[in-house]
Protein backbone atom coordinates (compact mmCIF):
# COMPACT_ATOMS: atom_id res chain seq x y z
CA UNK A 1 0.00 0.00 0.00
CA UNK A 2 1.32 3.98 -0.95
CA UNK A 3 -0.11 7.38 -0.09
CA UNK A 4 -0.61 9.76 -2.65
CA UNK A 5 0.07 12.53 -0.32
CA UNK A 6 2.32 10.84 2.46
CA UNK A 7 3.38 14.66 3.86
CA UNK A 8 0.16 14.22 5.19
CA UNK A 9 1.04 10.88 7.34
CA UNK A 10 2.73 13.46 10.23
CA UNK A 11 -0.81 14.50 11.17
CA UNK A 12 -1.37 10.84 12.49
CA UNK A 13 1.47 11.75 15.12
CA UNK A 14 -1.20 13.92 16.80
CA UNK A 15 -3.17 10.83 17.78
CA UNK A 16 -0.83 9.81 20.95
CA UNK A 17 -0.66 13.66 21.54
CA UNK A 18 -4.34 13.97 22.49
CA UNK A 19 -4.22 10.41 24.15
CA UNK A 20 -1.52 12.06 26.22
CA UNK A 21 -3.73 15.13 27.08
CA UNK A 22 -6.69 12.94 27.83
CA UNK A 23 -4.53 10.63 30.15
CA UNK A 24 -3.07 13.39 32.33
CA UNK A 25 -6.74 15.03 32.45
CA UNK A 26 -7.79 12.15 33.75
CA UNK A 27 -5.34 11.51 36.24
CA UNK A 28 -5.99 15.31 37.31
CA UNK A 29 -9.69 15.14 37.49
CA UNK A 30 -9.15 12.04 40.30
CA UNK A 31 -6.56 14.29 41.97
CA UNK A 32 -9.08 16.65 42.81
CA UNK A 33 -11.82 14.68 43.59
CA UNK A 34 -9.37 13.10 46.41
CA UNK A 35 -8.86 16.52 47.83
CA UNK A 36 -12.95 17.13 48.25
CA UNK A 37 -13.73 13.86 49.83
CA UNK A 38 -12.46 10.69 52.15
CA UNK A 39 -10.86 8.13 49.67
CA UNK A 40 -11.79 5.84 52.54
CA UNK A 41 -15.58 6.42 52.77
CA UNK A 42 -15.67 6.40 48.69
CA UNK A 43 -16.74 2.21 48.31
CA UNK A 44 -19.87 3.33 50.34
CA UNK A 45 -20.71 5.78 48.12
CA UNK A 46 -20.28 4.34 44.66
CA UNK A 47 -20.82 0.62 44.32
CA UNK A 48 -19.06 0.73 40.77
CA UNK A 49 -16.54 2.11 39.41
CA UNK A 50 -16.71 2.67 35.34
CA UNK A 51 -12.87 1.23 34.67
CA UNK A 52 -12.14 -0.69 31.10
CA UNK A 53 -15.61 1.27 30.19
CA UNK A 54 -14.20 4.60 30.91
CA UNK A 55 -11.18 4.14 28.35
CA UNK A 56 -12.78 2.21 25.63
CA UNK A 57 -14.95 4.96 23.86
CA UNK A 58 -11.62 7.13 23.85
CA UNK A 59 -9.99 4.52 22.06
CA UNK A 60 -12.69 3.93 19.46
CA UNK A 61 -12.46 8.00 19.13
CA UNK A 62 -8.83 7.90 18.45
CA UNK A 63 -8.58 4.94 15.78
CA UNK A 64 -12.05 6.82 13.94
CA UNK A 65 -9.40 9.99 13.96
CA UNK A 66 -5.99 8.04 13.07
CA UNK A 67 -8.15 5.77 10.08
CA UNK A 68 -8.89 9.40 9.02
CA UNK A 69 -5.73 11.00 8.93
CA UNK A 70 -4.73 8.36 7.16
CA UNK A 71 -7.34 8.67 4.49
CA UNK A 72 -6.49 12.27 3.90
CA UNK A 73 -3.59 11.07 2.72
CA UNK A 74 -5.39 8.83 0.09
CA UNK A 75 -4.09 5.53 0.38
CA UNK A 76 -3.57 3.46 -3.03
CA UNK A 77 -3.28 -0.10 -3.50
CA UNK A 78 -1.93 -2.10 -6.24
CA UNK A 79 -4.52 -4.93 -7.85
CA UNK A 80 -5.23 -6.94 -10.42
CA UNK A 81 -7.93 -5.69 -12.87
CA UNK A 82 -9.28 -7.40 -16.80
CA UNK A 83 -8.38 -5.15 -19.64
CA UNK A 84 -11.45 -3.56 -21.30
CA UNK A 85 -9.47 -4.24 -24.47
CA UNK A 86 -6.33 -5.28 -25.96
CA UNK A 87 -4.59 -5.90 -29.37
CA UNK A 88 -1.67 -9.29 -29.15
CA UNK A 89 0.09 -9.36 -32.20
CA UNK A 90 1.53 -13.79 -32.62
CA UNK A 91 4.63 -13.46 -34.21
CA UNK A 92 5.64 -17.42 -34.68
CA UNK A 93 8.56 -19.13 -36.63
CA UNK A 94 7.92 -20.57 -39.59
CA UNK A 95 11.55 -21.24 -40.88
CA UNK A 96 12.14 -25.28 -41.91
CA UNK A 97 14.15 -25.79 -38.61
CA UNK A 98 10.81 -25.76 -36.96
CA UNK A 99 10.01 -29.42 -38.29
CA UNK A 100 12.60 -31.06 -35.76
CA UNK A 101 11.35 -33.34 -33.33
CA UNK A 102 13.02 -32.68 -30.16
CA UNK A 103 9.67 -31.34 -29.26
CA UNK A 104 6.69 -33.84 -29.94
CA UNK A 105 5.74 -34.57 -32.45
CA UNK A 106 7.35 -31.33 -34.25
CA UNK A 107 8.19 -28.03 -32.97
CA UNK A 108 5.95 -26.55 -35.07
CA UNK A 109 3.25 -28.80 -34.38
CA UNK A 110 3.61 -28.15 -30.38
CA UNK A 111 3.21 -24.75 -31.02
CA UNK A 112 0.56 -24.71 -33.16
CA UNK A 113 -1.12 -26.46 -30.46
CA UNK A 114 -0.12 -24.25 -27.50
CA UNK A 115 -1.22 -21.30 -29.79
CA UNK A 116 -5.03 -22.88 -29.61
CA UNK A 117 -4.47 -23.14 -26.15
CA UNK A 118 -3.84 -19.60 -25.81
CA UNK A 119 -6.39 -18.63 -28.21
CA UNK A 120 -8.77 -20.02 -25.77
CA UNK A 121 -6.97 -18.34 -22.45
CA UNK A 122 -7.39 -14.54 -23.95
CA UNK A 123 -10.93 -13.06 -23.71
CA UNK A 124 -13.44 -13.13 -26.77
CA UNK A 125 -12.74 -9.15 -26.91
CA UNK A 126 -9.47 -9.04 -27.54
CA UNK A 127 -8.02 -8.93 -30.86
CA UNK A 128 -5.12 -11.09 -32.16
CA UNK A 129 -2.88 -10.63 -35.06
CA UNK A 130 -0.27 -13.35 -36.40
CA UNK A 131 2.75 -12.84 -38.23
CA UNK A 132 4.71 -16.07 -39.47
CA UNK A 133 8.22 -15.51 -40.07
CA UNK A 134 11.36 -17.01 -41.85
CA UNK A 135 13.56 -15.33 -44.32
CA UNK A 136 11.21 -12.49 -44.53
CA UNK A 137 7.89 -11.79 -42.27
CA UNK A 138 4.15 -12.30 -43.47
CA UNK A 139 1.10 -10.65 -42.03
CA UNK A 140 -1.19 -13.94 -42.26
CA UNK A 141 -3.89 -12.51 -40.40
CA UNK A 142 -4.52 -8.80 -39.49
CA UNK A 143 -5.83 -8.46 -35.43
CA UNK A 144 -9.64 -9.15 -35.18
CA UNK A 145 -11.57 -11.15 -32.52
CA UNK A 146 -12.48 -14.11 -34.46
CA UNK A 147 -10.05 -16.84 -33.05
CA UNK A 148 -11.10 -19.32 -35.87
CA UNK A 149 -9.15 -16.91 -38.66
CA UNK A 150 -5.99 -17.25 -36.40
CA UNK A 151 -6.50 -21.04 -36.07
CA UNK A 152 -6.97 -21.73 -40.04
CA UNK A 153 -3.82 -19.12 -40.33
CA UNK A 154 -1.91 -21.36 -38.38
CA UNK A 155 -2.83 -24.39 -39.85
CA UNK A 156 -1.84 -23.31 -43.67
CA UNK A 157 0.70 -20.74 -43.34
CA UNK A 158 3.51 -22.30 -45.28
CA UNK A 159 7.27 -23.03 -43.92
CA UNK A 160 10.41 -21.51 -45.39
CA UNK A 161 14.18 -21.00 -44.96
CA UNK A 162 15.57 -17.86 -43.11
CA UNK A 163 15.40 -16.41 -39.91
CA UNK A 164 14.90 -12.67 -39.63
CA UNK A 165 13.46 -11.82 -36.08
CA UNK A 166 13.85 -8.17 -36.54
CA UNK A 167 11.80 -7.97 -39.45
CA UNK A 168 9.54 -10.10 -38.22
CA UNK A 169 8.81 -7.37 -35.19
CA UNK A 170 8.59 -4.45 -37.01
CA UNK A 171 6.11 -5.89 -39.31
CA UNK A 172 3.87 -6.92 -37.02
CA UNK A 173 4.32 -3.23 -34.94
CA UNK A 174 2.95 -1.93 -38.10
CA UNK A 175 0.28 -4.84 -38.51
CA UNK A 176 -1.20 -3.92 -34.89
CA UNK A 177 -1.59 -0.10 -35.43
CA UNK A 178 -4.87 0.95 -35.98
CA UNK A 179 -6.21 2.62 -39.07
CA UNK A 180 -7.42 5.11 -37.36
CA UNK A 181 -4.60 6.08 -34.37
CA UNK A 182 -4.13 9.56 -33.20
CA UNK A 183 -1.10 11.35 -31.60
CA UNK A 184 0.35 7.91 -31.57
CA UNK A 185 -1.84 6.22 -28.74
CA UNK A 186 -2.41 2.74 -29.55
CA UNK A 187 -4.98 0.49 -27.61
CA UNK A 188 -2.81 -1.82 -25.06
CA UNK A 189 -0.77 -4.13 -27.89
CA UNK A 190 1.73 -6.73 -26.77
CA UNK A 191 3.77 -9.04 -29.08
CA UNK A 192 3.93 -12.83 -28.43
CA UNK A 193 7.17 -14.18 -30.00
CA UNK A 194 8.17 -17.92 -30.78
CA UNK A 195 11.08 -18.71 -32.63
CA UNK A 196 13.55 -21.73 -32.27
CA UNK A 197 16.83 -19.82 -33.35
CA UNK A 198 18.68 -16.56 -33.70
CA UNK A 199 17.95 -14.03 -36.09
CA UNK A 200 20.22 -14.60 -39.43
CA UNK A 201 18.96 -11.55 -41.60
CA UNK A 202 17.13 -8.79 -41.86
CA UNK A 203 16.99 -5.90 -39.71
CA UNK A 204 18.74 -6.25 -35.98
CA UNK A 205 16.40 -7.60 -33.94
CA UNK A 206 17.42 -5.08 -30.56
CA UNK A 207 16.82 -2.31 -32.66
CA UNK A 208 13.36 -3.40 -33.48
CA UNK A 209 12.69 -4.57 -29.47
CA UNK A 210 13.53 -0.60 -29.01
CA UNK A 211 10.80 0.59 -31.10
CA UNK A 212 8.57 -1.71 -29.60
CA UNK A 213 9.66 -0.21 -26.36
CA UNK A 214 9.38 3.73 -27.81
CA UNK A 215 5.60 2.39 -29.13
CA UNK A 216 4.87 1.04 -25.55
CA UNK A 217 4.66 -2.94 -27.05
CA UNK A 218 6.41 -4.92 -24.41
CA UNK A 219 7.56 -8.38 -26.11
CA UNK A 220 7.28 -11.47 -24.74
CA UNK A 221 9.25 -14.33 -26.30
CA UNK A 222 9.32 -17.98 -26.22
CA UNK A 223 12.13 -20.40 -27.17
CA UNK A 224 11.04 -23.38 -28.22
CA UNK A 225 14.78 -24.76 -28.82
CA UNK A 226 16.36 -26.92 -25.85
CA UNK A 227 19.49 -24.05 -25.63
CA UNK A 228 17.31 -20.45 -25.51
CA UNK A 229 19.16 -17.80 -27.94
CA UNK A 230 20.11 -15.42 -25.61
CA UNK A 231 19.28 -12.79 -27.75
CA UNK A 232 15.86 -13.86 -27.05
CA UNK A 233 16.06 -12.78 -23.85
CA UNK A 234 17.74 -9.46 -24.75
CA UNK A 235 14.76 -8.75 -27.22
CA UNK A 236 12.22 -8.73 -23.95
CA UNK A 237 14.45 -6.93 -21.48
CA UNK A 238 15.10 -4.13 -23.98
CA UNK A 239 11.21 -4.11 -24.93
CA UNK A 240 9.41 -4.21 -21.33
CA UNK A 241 8.54 -8.09 -21.83
CA UNK A 242 9.77 -10.80 -20.45
CA UNK A 243 11.76 -14.35 -22.15
CA UNK A 244 10.03 -17.97 -21.28
CA UNK A 245 11.81 -21.07 -22.30
CA UNK A 246 9.92 -24.37 -23.45
CA UNK A 247 12.11 -26.98 -24.52
CA UNK A 248 9.09 -29.68 -24.34
CA UNK A 249 5.54 -29.43 -25.58
CA UNK A 250 3.61 -29.91 -22.12
CA UNK A 251 5.79 -26.60 -21.23
CA UNK A 252 5.65 -25.21 -24.15
CA UNK A 253 1.69 -25.18 -23.09
CA UNK A 254 1.52 -23.85 -19.64
CA UNK A 255 3.63 -21.16 -21.01
CA UNK A 256 1.45 -19.85 -23.09
CA UNK A 257 -1.48 -20.33 -20.61
CA UNK A 258 0.71 -18.55 -17.98
CA UNK A 259 1.06 -15.15 -20.81
CA UNK A 260 -2.95 -15.93 -21.39
CA UNK A 261 -3.17 -14.76 -17.63
CA UNK A 262 -0.72 -12.15 -17.77
CA UNK A 263 -1.82 -10.21 -21.31
CA UNK A 264 -5.42 -10.39 -19.84
CA UNK A 265 -5.16 -9.00 -16.65
CA UNK A 266 -3.17 -5.21 -15.89
CA UNK A 267 -1.73 -3.81 -12.34
CA UNK A 268 -3.62 -0.41 -11.28
CA UNK A 269 -3.30 1.95 -8.62
CA UNK A 270 -6.99 1.75 -6.82
CA UNK A 271 -7.60 4.64 -4.43
CA UNK A 272 -8.93 3.17 -1.26
CA UNK A 273 -10.11 6.42 0.80
CA UNK A 274 -13.64 5.47 0.56
CA UNK A 275 -12.70 2.41 2.38
CA UNK A 276 -10.78 4.25 5.09
CA UNK A 277 -13.75 6.71 5.71
CA UNK A 278 -15.87 3.94 6.42
CA UNK A 279 -13.70 2.53 9.15
CA UNK A 280 -13.12 5.90 10.64
CA UNK A 281 -17.20 6.39 10.56
CA UNK A 282 -17.26 2.77 11.86
CA UNK A 283 -15.44 3.51 14.92
CA UNK A 284 -17.00 6.23 15.36
CA UNK A 285 -20.23 5.04 15.65
CA UNK A 286 -19.21 2.20 17.83
CA UNK A 287 -17.59 5.00 20.23
CA UNK A 288 -20.53 6.86 20.66
CA UNK A 289 -23.21 4.07 21.39
CA UNK A 290 -20.92 2.66 24.16
CA UNK A 291 -20.30 6.34 25.64
CA UNK A 292 -23.98 6.22 25.05
CA UNK A 293 -24.59 3.21 26.66
CA UNK A 294 -22.84 3.24 29.62
CA UNK A 295 -22.76 6.81 30.34
CA UNK A 296 -25.72 8.12 28.90
CA UNK A 297 -23.89 11.27 26.96
CA UNK A 298 -20.85 11.64 24.90
CA UNK A 299 -17.26 12.04 25.61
Amino acid sequence: MSFRWPELLWAVLLVPLVLLVWMRGERRRTQRAGVFGNPALLPNVVTARPGWRRVLPVILYLLAATVLLLALARPEATAQVPRDQATIMLVMDYSESMLNTDVTPTRIEAAQEAADAFLEEIPKRFQVGLVTFAGAPSVEALPTTDKDVIRSALRNAALRRGTAVGDALVRALQASRPPNLVNNERPPTAVLLLTDGESRSGSPPLAAAQQAREEGVPVFTVAIASQPPQELQEIAEVSGGQAFSAPTSAELEAVYRDLGTRLTYVEEKRELTSYFMGGAALFLLLGAAASITWFLRLP
